[in-house]
């Protein structure tokens, strides 16, 4: 498991799990987090090993419309690689932002309720 800070609103950890990788997100994806964030993902997705990207919302309540493009930009790198991008644990608003734009019948998503054991995000409560 490794944290990155991206940049004062935002800190992700990154997981392997075989051909699993999963980002985990605490903050805000904004458009002044997104092109670190955008980073991160294109290279979890070079990653050979990384056959399925998992990005998990559990402890991000706020995406903008830059957020919203970043999602887009790597869902169609994995699809334009054969790899897999799913969206986890999605808040309530990540939610309705992703179905008023209906963009979120494009992602496969996860629903993991229970919160992974000890793998909170420092500085953030369970």
């Amino acid at each position: 498991m490794k944290t990155l800070s991206l940049d004062p609103d935002i800190q992700a950890v990154f997981e392997q799990r075989g051909v699993e990788c999963q980002v985990s997100l605490a903050g805000r994806v904004t458009i002044d987090t997104s092109p670190d964030l955008r980073l991160l993902l294109l290279q979890r997705l070079e990653n050979p090993g990384c056959q399925i990207l998992t990005l998990d919302f559990g402890e991000s309540a706020y995406v903008d419309t830059s957020g919203l493009a970043i999602l887009v930009e790597i869902l169609k790198a994995a699809r334009d690689q054969g790899k897999t991008f799913r969206l986890c644990r999605l808040g309530e608003r990540t939610r309705y932002v992703l179905e008023t734009t209906r963009l979120l019948h494009l992602f496969d998503q996860v629903n993991r309720e229970t919160p992974r054991t000890n793998h909170s995000l420092p500085g953030r409560p369970q």
